[in-house]
């Protein structure tokens, strides 16, 4: 068996599939049709347990069979094994929805989220932007930045709003971004990596981006998005001040706040001095 193959193995044990469902099923891409005996041989499946894998496999609608002596199995093609799984997974979804819609629970209970991982906080960034509706902002260094690239690039192509700040340099800036231009391996001397990500002001990653034993937290607590949206906006205040660049209408936009004016506010304080 190859290592492609086993690779296929172990994805379709991921929808569900038995091993010996999926190897009967890579068995009959290469030779169909076959008889029981022949997938038996071929792929290595005990011939006791043959026959209960196609059956299912067949009820399934991942196989068919023709004739009776002896029976041949024939299997869908891979296009429309993806087209079947979908179907069937979507539906599958779209039952589950309904019946968790129709249990009586507290929302508020499930606003608060711990990822552990470093992995696990890359699919969350990229399941949180992929829902983005109209505004995305983080704080990040460009190396995480790069894992969510894909999905930065559709939002912004759904015109959804994308505000980034970083100390690293960013390779392939989108929308506003405002950077320091620091070498990352300098930052790591000091610092360690993090993530601040705030979705539409309604959801908020935010925590460790260590690739060794990272912990962030998903949540959608107003509370805290609004202490993470005031940390990115203090951030990028600073970086302002220092790099010499009008923040105005980035801050604006992030606070939702149409007469923010920095110099103003910065004028009021040192005429209270």
């Amino acid at each position: 068996m190859t290592a492609t193959e086993k690779d296929i193995i172990n994805l379709l044990e991921q929808f569900g599939f038995s091993a010996n469902a999926a190897k009967a099923y890579i068995s009959l891409l290469h030779n169909s049709p076959s008889t029981g005996y022949e997938i038996s041989k071929d792929s290595g499946i005990p011939r006791s347990a043959i026959y209960a894998t196609l059956n299912r496999m067949e009820k399934m609608g991942i196989v068919n069979s023709e004739g009776n002596s002896p029976k041949k199995f024939i299997p869908l093609s891979p296009s429309s094994l993806i087209e079947h799984l979908q179907s069937m997974h979507e539906h599958q979804i779209g039952n589950l929805n309904t019946a968790l819609d129709n249990l009586e629970l507290d929302e508020e209970a499930f606003d608060f989220w711990h990822i552990h991982g470093y992995d696990n906080l890359i699919f969350k960034m990229r399941e949180a932007i992929n829902n983005a509706n109209s505004s995305i902002i983080i704080n990040v260094w460009n190396r995480e930045l790069e894992k969510v690239d894909k999905e930065l690039i559709a939002a912004n192509d759904r015109n959804v709003d994308i505000i980034i700040f970083s100390f690293s340099t960013i390779k392939n800036p989108l929308g506003t971004a405002i950077s320091y231009n620091l070498n990352e391996v300098d930052i790591q001397k000091i610092w360690q990596p993090k993530v601040v990500l705030v979705i539409d002001h309604k959801i908020t990653i935010m925590g460790s981006a260590s690739e060794n034993n990272g912990r962030a937290i998903w949540t959608s607590n107003p509370a805290i998005t609004k202490i993470a949206s005031d940390y990115i906006v203090l951030d990028i205040t600073l970086a302002g001040q220092r790099l010499n660049i009008d923040i105005n209408p980035t801050v604006k936009n992030i606070m939702q706040k149409d007469e923010f004016d920095l110099d103003k506010l910065i004028d009021q304080a040192q005429n209270k001095i």
